[in-house]
């Protein structure tokens, strides 16, 4: 019975996190007065935006989260971490190509051309945001991937990983709100509740540590 009550206890908490950072930005995406494009560009607009809010959702799959590393293992926390973050960063990393896909389907401007445009425009603070976002899921990915060839220990590693996390989180969020297509009052409200959410998960770990999360690794 109590192996029964655990495993719904753990189901119910991964459908905690399955609802708040899939379904309901899936639900105020859909609800929300933007304009329709073809099939394609709707679909990597979905796949944008989970990319986004399932980066988010690594705040809660992390030791830090004790509760779920008491039930479900942190051995198997660290699986679905790895896999939602590895995924998610090479979408998010796709971000710019996603932009500019459209314009291999008109003849307004050149795709090359976009790109340049793109990554060399400073003019616009939501430009600038997104470009310093970008290079920080860079730093995560290279930090991440090759963390034991750099020779990081883990706590040098740890902290590089979640303040780049947070500088990230920060800006992609100031990036999306700024010139974000779909960027409306309840979606910018729900990225906002849900990185600041985050952030003070995060920092109550790293600015309040107990000797127990120490020596969790």
């Amino acid at each position: 019975m109590g192996l029964i009550m655990k495993k719904q206890r753990n189901i119910f908490r991964l459908l905690v996190l399955a609802v708040l950072f899939i379904i309901v930005p899936i639900i105020l995406y859909l609800l929300g007065d933007f304009s329709k494009r073809n099939f394609l560009m709707e679909t990597l607009s979905i796949i944008t935006i989970l990319g986004f809010t399932l980066f988010l959702s690594q705040f809660f799959l992390t030791r830090i989260n004790q509760k779920l590393v008491k039930d479900i293992r942190m051995v198997n926390v660290l699986k679905i971490h790895k896999i939602i973050g590895y995924t998610f960063i090479i979408i998010l990393l796709f971000h710019p190509i996603f932009i500019i896909v459209p314009k291999f389907l008109d003849n307004t401007v050149a795709p090359v051309d976009a790109f340049l445009k793109l990554i060399t425009t400073f003019s616009s603070l939501g430009v600038i945001l997104g470009l310093i976002a970008y290079v920080c899921i860079i730093v995560i990915l290279i930090t991440s991937f090759f963390r034991f060839k750099l020779h990081l220990k883990y706590k040098t590693w740890r902290s590089l990983h979640g303040y780049f996390t947070m500088l990230f989180v920060i800006t992609a969020t100031w990036h999306v709100i700024n010139i974000g297509r779909h960027s409306n009052t309840p979606l910018s409200i729900y990225y906002v509740l849900m990185v600041a959410s985050g952030i003070i998960y995060l920092l109550k770990t790293y600015l309040f540590k107990s000797p127990k999360n120490e020596r969790i690794n």
